[in-house]
């Protein structure tokens, strides 16, 4: 058995919990199935964390941020690009991460520490498409009619009402007709 720090110890259960929410989602994420992930017993879950809802969540907020943070379109893409790609994505290594953020929002109506973590996770990604929008004004790529603030939260809210349709399997709303949406309110929006 290796000794790990209490640091060590806490970030090796994060870790597990992470894996599990992104193979299996919100509802395998209990004690028991996250201590037999990191190989611990279910007590040490206890130890290092509050609560099992305190892990879930930040488990979900890590495994946003490690989205957002993702190298999705190269260095040589324009800032058209970077923002679609911030908003949504047709690579299909992210959908556990999408199938997370679904459920998320989901159990954010009656678990309050799901909601926390989903707003704090929205108002990340809010805080992406806002730098990028700048970045690429800055670039002069973009013509702004509005705060960056306010066309990132329309944006985002396409995309958000976008998926809601796109989940129900809808022939009218396939990635071809959610690209084009998105691409339409962009170029509404900045262009």
């Amino acid at each position: 058995m290796s000794y790990l720090s209490k640091d060590e110890r806490r970030e090796d259960i994060l870790q597990a919990a992470m894996r599990v929410a992104l193979s299996e989602g919100f509802s395998a994420m209990t004690v028991r199935r996250i201590a037999g992930e990191a190989g611990i017993a279910s007590g040490q879950v206890h130890h290092h964390f509050a609560s099992a809802g305190e892990l879930k969540s930040l488990a979900f907020v890590r495994l946003i941020r490690d989205l957002l943070d993702a190298e999705i379109v190269g260095e040589n893409a324009d800032w058209r690009q970077r923002l679609h790609a911030m908003l949504g994505s047709d690579d299909g290594a992210f959908e556990p991460y999408i199938r997370l953020w679904r459920e998320a929002q989901i159990l954010a109506s009656r678990d309050p520490e799901i909601k926390s973590a989903y707003v704090v996770t929205m108002e990340m990604w809010h805080q992406e498409t806002v730098a990028i929008i700048r970045a690429g004004a800055e670039a002069n790529a973009f013509t702004l009619s509005d705060r960056a603030e306010n066309i990132a939260w329309r944006l985002i809210g396409l995309v958000c009402g976008l998926d809601g349709i796109y989940v129900l399997n809808m022939p009218e709303m396939d990635d071809a007709a959610f690209n084009s949406h998105l691409d339409k309110l962009i170029t509404l929006e900045l262009f």
